[in-house]
């Protein structure tokens, strides 16, 4: 009974998943192997990778390129804050020829570079005029080394084509200074982000607006030396009025050195601050409109865990494609022709927090959260115009295999006793045939722990185990599922000592009772999960209740899945985090379980 069946599986080897995904009118057969867009053979790439770019950009020293940050930092007056950014400020950002002139370690440092939390790609949709877009990738689309994304929106009319520019990721903000010669990144922001598996990226904001006065005195201020672009530049800061690709007075950066930031969170607007220099003729006037307007990112990761690689970060490209911005560069694989790669994207195919997902994209990218640490807090399967999934990953300690749309037998080879192998959270559906199809997701049995998981119990049955394991035995429940098959009623449940010996379960409840038992739950427990038996019409609702810990869980029962991603959103702007979500009826109602370990609490919203 303990050995492992075919799974899909987050340890350290391959990710398969295997077997048929089921709903209630459909059969999928499905197989998926681990980044399915990313291959083993370099030459097997959508273009052939070149990471034999070297770049030493010195945060200090004769000609550093990025001396302005380290004497922003300095400038600041003395403070914890001050000392914190002066420990965060990082020596190199170097090319990977540079940091690994080896082929071969380099090749090994970049295959195993994975994102450590997610990240999104650092602009949104534009409510007006033309999209923004990636415009040159790791190599320059001329072959010129480049090492970085320019992205950009081309003007529409005469509005201005500036965007927001968005935190890749939740973290730190470690610089905000302007950039003069020798870098020439202009006005930047630097961001340290730091995922739960402890694992650190850096992304790097140049040519950005502070507000068109600002960005005009700071060009007073650069010594350009012999540099003629740059004496034009410092020319064109004297004109007044303004040129208009100065931007706004209002396009100020609103973030500040020590402040924490969420993904997506706005922290400029894209502007030209030293691009335009070479645009200028010698009345300091630029030929092109908008200054050759673009963000340029940087990405980078630890070249290594200690001193002094800690402080050295090797640019990496966030597409995995390490060449030119062509069709290699899939910005939206979800909507995009997806493109084979030798290296791990970074950017995000689907973020944590997912509601309609479709079957392919959710197989095609399994190792991309597996990769930081991600585990499956909550799934649910189910049909809606093709195969979709509504869930949550998140960060976890241990293993798991999920298993999907799998007969009887194949899970029955984790019923009994003390399974190596626990299933955790289990969904049953039923097939065209009128056959029960199961959805499960496996973790190890803990130290200590003592566990019992039975399927297709009679309702007999169950009150007999009930007796055995919770009345004497003094287990929980960890998870409960009721199931109809020809007429007869059956029970999955997990028995576990991991779980209180208070657990309150109701089941065969309409919507309405099975709210009215929520909201009666006895004093030290909280609503964990709220299910619908779909094979009765009107469904009937089971409620499982837990030990309190937190805050008070936000409960959903039988609602419309047009609000869920309206309530989704709400609830992860309080803090709180999806816990157990099912989805059913073609898709158009689900049920929810929102917590909160710890911090403020909230009211239901």
């Amino acid at each position: 009974m303990n050995t492992r069946p075919l799974f899909y599986r987050i340890l350290t080897a391959a990710t398969i998943l295997s077997g048929c995904a089921y709903d209630e009118l459909t059969t999928e057969s499905v197989e998926s192997v681990s980044e399915a867009y990313r291959v083993n053979d370099a030459a097997l790439a959508c273009g052939t990778p070149n990471t034999n770019l070297g770049e030493d950009l010195n945060t200090s020293g004769a000609n550093a390129e990025l001396q302005e940050w380290t004497d922003s930092l300095q400038a600041m007056p003395s403070s914890a804050t001050k000392t914190d950014l002066l420990n965060r400020l990082l020596t190199n950002i170097q090319g990977p020829a540079t940091a690994f002139p080896d082929a071969a370690a380099r090749e090994t440092f970049l295959r195993n570079v994975r994102a450590p939390l997610p990240m999104s790609l650092p602009y949104g949709p534009q409510s007006t005029g033309n999209q923004v877009s990636l415009g040159q990738g790791w190599i320059y689309g001329g072959g010129g080394s480049h090492r970085g994304l320019d992205i950009g929106r081309a003007a529409s009319g005469s509005e201005d084509p500036s965007f927001d520019v968005l935190a890749v990721a939740d973290g730190r903000v470690i610089g905000v200074y302007f950039d003069g010669p020798p870098g020439g990144g202009g006005n930047t922001v630097i961001i340290e982000h730091t995922g739960e598996n402890g694992k650190k990226i850096y992304s790097l904001y140049m040519h950005l607006r502070n507000g068109a006065t600002n960005d005009a005195s700071a060009v007073k201020n650069i010594s350009c030396g012999a540099s003629v672009a740059c004496q034009r530049y410092q020319l064109a800061a004297n004109k007044s009025p303004l040129a208009k690709w100065w931007g706004k007075e209002s396009d100020t950066i609103p973030v500040k050195p020590g402040q924490l930031v969420k993904r997506g969170t706005k922290i400029a607007r894209a502007g030209s601050s030293m691009t335009v220099m070479d645009t200028l003729d010698a009345n300091g006037v630029s030929s092109a409109d908008w200054g050759n307007m673009h963000l340029h990112v940087y990405i980078a990761v630890p070249k290594g865990t200690t001193a002094p690689n800690d402080k050295i970060a090797v640019e990496v490209d966030a597409f995995g494609a390490y060449q030119k911005a062509n069709g290699c560069y899939v910005e939206d694989p979800l909507t995009e022709t997806d493109q084979p790669t030798y290296y791990s994207r970074l950017f995000a195919p689907f973020l944590p927090d997912f509601h309609d997902l479709g079957w392919k994209p959710f197989t095609d990218y399994p190792d991309y959260l597996s990769g930081m640490g991600y585990a499956p807090a909550t799934l649910s399967f189910y049909n809606e115009g093709g195969f979709k999934v509504t869930g949550s990953y998140q960060h976890s300690t241990t293993g798991f295999f999920l298993q999907v749309g799998v007969g009887g037998s194949k899970i029955a080879e984790n019923d009994g006793a003390n399974e190596a192998w626990v299933p955790r959270e289990t969904r049953i559906r039923i097939d065209g045939s009128g056959s029960p199809v199961y959805d499960f997701t496996a973790t190890p049995r803990q130290s200590g722990e003592q566990t019992a998981f039975w399927h297709q119990l009679t309702q007999a049955q169950l009150d007999s185990l009930y007796n055995v394991y919770v009345v004497n035995g003094g287990y929980g429940i960890g998870d409960f599922f009721p199931y109809r098959v020809a007429g007869v009623q059956y029970y999955a449940v997990l028995f576990t000592t991991s779980a209180s010996t208070s657990n309150w379960l109701t089941y065969g409840r309409s919507a309405a009772l099975v709210q009215s038992d929520i909201a009666g739950i006895p004093a030290g427990l909280q609503v964990g999960q709220v299910v619908a038996d779909t094979t009765w019409s009107p469904a009937k609702f089971s409620m499982l209740a837990v030990p309190a810990a937190g805050c008070a869980p936000h409960a959903y029962v039988d609602t419309s899945t047009l609000v869920y991603p309206v309530y989704a959103a709400q609830e992860a702007s309080l803090g709180y985090k999806l816990q157990s979500v099912q989805v059913y009826s073609g898709g158009s109602r689900f049920n929810a379980v929102f917590g909160k370990a710890s911090g403020a609490c909230h009211a239901h919203p």
